[in-house]
């Protein structure tokens, strides 16, 4: 009979099942956490005690693995993954 799972979570799963796997580091899943939160890059340095420069660094490697070319596409990107909330 009837399915355990409503349609629409059914068809996200897949998705996700489909989807590549992306391995994003812990500190790179820190700054995009801080990044969807609205921090900007100096505010993202100051609260991980790192660099502006480290900030765009990190944020550029996320870019490259997600496909993306924007703070707003990385952090879509990984909430459709998961990654984030």
């Amino acid at each position: 009979g009837e399915s355990a799972l409503a349609p629409a979570v059914a068809s996200r799963l897949l998705a996700r099942m489909r989807a590549p796997r992306v391995s994003l580091s812990s500190r790179e899943i820190e700054v995009l956490r801080l990044v969807a939160d609205g921090a900007s890059n100096t505010d993202v340095a100051a609260r991980l005690h790192i660099t502006d420069a480290t900030v765009k660094s990190h944020l550029v490697h996320v870019f490259s693995k997600l496909g993306v070319s924007s703070r707003t596409g990385a952090v879509a990107a990984a909430r459709e993954m998961g990654v984030l909330r």
